[in-house]
């Protein structure tokens, strides 16, 4: 058992708050890459909507 001193508020063992301290910051990282790329593409579908490659062409005869 380790002294009283080498422990997080008395309570826990800093290896094991060290620990579980990881988790989350490892998901927080593969998370916001899955999130910049889905940005990313998004994105690039919007602009390839806005530059018209997939929109309809109108017949925009002056029938007046």
């Amino acid at each position: 058992m380790k002294p009283q001193s080498d422990r997080v508020l008395g309570l826990l063992d800093p290896d094991v708050v060290l620990g579980l301290a990881t988790i989350p910051v490892l998901v927080v990282l593969v998370g916001g890459s899955a999130i910049a790329q889905t940005l990313q593409d998004l994105g690039t579908i919007s602009e390839e909507l806005f530059r018209g490659d997939r929109l309809p062409h109108l017949d925009l005869d002056d029938r007046s």
